[in-house]
């Protein structure tokens, strides 16, 4: 066990690929889906960092954050987090809350002073917990359910 988590010292944090988050994110977030609804729009770019959450070499959970201020509210020192997927014999074990930590700690070094996200309803209890704040009204996007937009400051 190492001093930052509570699981075995071959648990840790790091960036990833884009080609490395897809199997996750389809598994958790577009299962039942075409795998080409796993790519988004931003994956590529330079600006764009994946990270994931590995145990005993296994990619267990994987979130990425990119280079975009909030549609109403601009900011050059806003980044957008999406595709946060923990895959589900992994979830509730606190995997998304290190990766997140490890992601937001990226970030904050970078200048970004807040990250913002469409949370799916049902995870909204999560990212309230870590410090993320409702902003506005739940909405809908079609074919994916639900959503609340959420921010935190870093």
């Amino acid at each position: 066990m190492n001093n930052l988590s509570p699981f075995s010292a071959d648990f840790h944090c790091t960036p990833v690929s884009s080609a490395e988050v897809i199997p996750v994110r389809h598994a958790v977030l577009r299962q039942g889906k075409p795998v080409a609804t796993c790519y988004f729009q931003g994956d590529d770019e330079s600006t764009t960092q994946h990270w994931g959450a590995w145990e005993n070499g296994l990619l267990i959970g994987v979130a990425s954050v990119y280079a975009l201020p909030r549609p109403d509210a601009p900011s050059d020192r806003e980044s957008q987090l999406r595709g946060m997927a923990i895959l589900p014999e992994h979830q509730g074990k606190s995997i998304g809350k290190w990766l997140l930590t490890a992601l937001e700690s990226a970030q904050k070094a970078a200048g970004v002073a807040r990250i913002w996200c469409n949370a799916r309803t049902a995870a909204v209890p999560f990212y309230e917990r870590l410090g993320y704040v409702c902003e506005g009204n739940e909405f809908e996007i079609p074919e994916v359910g639900p959503h609340w937009r959420m921010v935190k400051t870093l």
